[in-house]
């Protein structure tokens, strides 16, 4: 039996770091800043938000001494932990600090160059890589349900990984990867259980969403799905 995934308690706006000080230690100051971005990106929000919400209490991260301030919905009493943009989640490091790093490993630089080039550990970049995994590409690049393509295309790019060779499922709409996985081969499990990972994730967005059409290349593995 698969667990649930839980539901994020955090939600991530897009503060300055050389103004947050001031911002974050006033209340009323924290609250127009929320207020007035809820205006201009209501994406950004959980649904229930517009009912109303309270001040909570605040804390300060151990790990970058940055202060955390909560909000508590009043339609549910959810409590929300606000984290400013310039933050990576779970306080791992300051996104200017790790962005060129993260950049770099693309091209395969390896953590040793990293290390001498922005200090930590091997591990602590290779928990970093790992974890920009754990994002839906559905959630975060679709703002609203109502902009979900009717539309789509599935296919398969043949690479390798460790050495071995497999097959990522992609689904894509509107010049927008909304769906990569990895398939051990192009059998029909396998292919079934890749693009499941698309079909999981924009249930979360839109639980009764069924495209109109989806667009393959006539691979057999592909026609049983």
């Amino acid at each position: 039996m698969k667990t649930p995934k839980r539901e994020s308690s955090t939600i991530c706006l897009p503060f300055d770091r050389s103004g947050y000080g001031k911002i974050v230690a006033d209340s009323k100051k924290f609250r127009r800043c929320l207020d007035e971005m809820m205006r201009r990106s209501p994406e950004l929000f959980p649904e229930g938000i517009t009912s109303g919400y309270t001040m909570k209490d605040n804390r300060k991260s151990k790990k970058r001494r940055v202060e955390i301030r909560r909000i508590a919905l009043l339609i549910n009493g959810k409590d929300y932990s606000i984290r400013p943009s310039f933050v990576m989640p779970y306080m791992t490091g300051f996104t200017d600090h790790v962005e060129k790093a993260l950049y770099l490993r693309k091209y395969d630089v390896p953590f040793p160059a990293l290390i001498y080039s922005f200090g930590y550990n091997s591990m602590y970049w290779y928990r970093l890589e790992n974890h920009l995994g754990r994002f839906s590409l559905v959630g975060t690049t679709i703002h609203k349900n109502t902009e979900l393509p009717q539309h789509l295309i599935a296919d398969e790019k043949h690479t390798h990984l460790a050495g071995e060779k497999c097959y990522l499922a992609t689904t894509v709409a509107n010049e927008c990867i909304l769906g990569v996985s990895v398939a051990k081969s192009a059998s029909e499990v396998e292919l079934a259980q890749a693009y499941g990972v698309f079909a999981e994730e924009v249930k979360r967005v839109k639980p009764d969403y069924k495209p109109k059409t989806v667009n393959t290349d006539g691979w057999p593995g592909m026609k049983a799905r």
